[in-house]
């Protein structure tokens, strides 16, 4: 029987196979960096896109919440209440569905004392903005903004950037002053109610982490959480200068707003201060720039 010829016995062993070369190789490690910085960003401006849409949500609860309390005793909650010391947020928890947590305070004693320690110990996701940085038990991202003080009003008046009102107050004030949706004569859909002030108790300006200091009013429940407006920033502006019981987030240039309609509206950090005047005071009789 003939031997059967082994046809490739003659071929070549040192055929070389296709690849790269050292600088087609750099070019596509380029091209996929390029790629990796261009998304890398977008993935974050989505996250935060959806964190800021979480914390409005929050905020819708808590204006709706308000609403319903001033529909059941025809006025709005206090921002505070001095004896017993309690924060507006304790007010509203039974129309925010959390009656069982209401039931657990003794409101005839402080917010800290032991007997309502099993109270104030509870975790509320609603009150707490997701795109703060770092996080703290008993936490509220939200407070009352009662006051917009003369070391803003001052500077501002004497530069001509607001005009004079005859008050400079917030329409949440203390337990026995509180107001009724009738006394909003600038109009509920034309005044704030609510504010946020996140990051509380650790201290950041501008953006920056300071250290963790005795910032007061960090826990939802404390009488303390409440604030006045009194840091200006970049000589007019009065968000995100600062979380030491101020207005601040830590959103992208601006800050979410309550306002006494329950709506939610976000504004930018360097909103005309007759603006925001005009919104913040409820009785004054302004109208808004058409600016907003």
């Amino acid at each position: 029987m003939a031997r059967t010829q082994n046809v490739f016995s003659g071929m070549r062993k040192d055929i070389k196979t296709p690849g790269f070369t050292l600088v087609e190789l750099l070019v596509v490690i380029a091209i996929i960096a390029v790629l990796i910085g261009l998304l890398v960003p977008a993935v974050q401006a989505a996250r935060e896109s959806a964190r800021r849409l979480q914390c409005s949500n929050n905020l819708k609860q808590i204006g709706l919440a308000m609403i319903n309390y001033e529909a059941a005793f025809q006025r709005f909650p206090p921002s505070h209440t001095t004896s017993p010391k309690h924060n507006c947020l304790t007010f509203i928890l039974p129309q925010m569905e959390l009656q069982s947590v209401y039931d657990l305070f003794d409101f005839s004693f402080d917010w800290n004392k032991d007997v309502n320690k099993t109270a104030y110990k509870v975790n509320i996701p609603a009150f707490c903005c997701p795109s703060t940085v770092q996080t703290s038990d008993y936490r509220a991202d939200y407070a009352a903004n009662v006051k917009i003080d003369s070391s803003v009003t001052k500077p501002l008046l004497n530069s001509g950037a607001i005009t004079q009102r005859m008050n400079w107050e917030g329409m949440l004030k203390l337990d026995g002053d509180s107001v009724k949706a009738s006394q909003v004569t600038d109009g509920l859909s034309c005044t704030f109610l609510f504010f946020e002030d996140a990051g509380r108790p650790y201290w950041y300006k501008e953006g920056k982490y300071l250290n963790k200091s005795s910032i007061t009013g960090a826990k939802w429940a404390d009488v303390d959480a409440f604030f006045y407006s009194h840091t200006l920033c970049y000589g007019t502006e009065m968000i995100n200068c600062e979380n030491a019981n101020e207005l601040y987030s830590f959103h992208p240039s601006g800050c979410n707003f309550i306002y006494a309609d329950g709506s939610v509206h976000f504004h930018v950090h360097n909103i005309s201060p007759e603006t925001f005047i005009s919104l913040f005071t409820y009785n004054c009789g302004e109208v808004i720039p058409d600016e907003e």
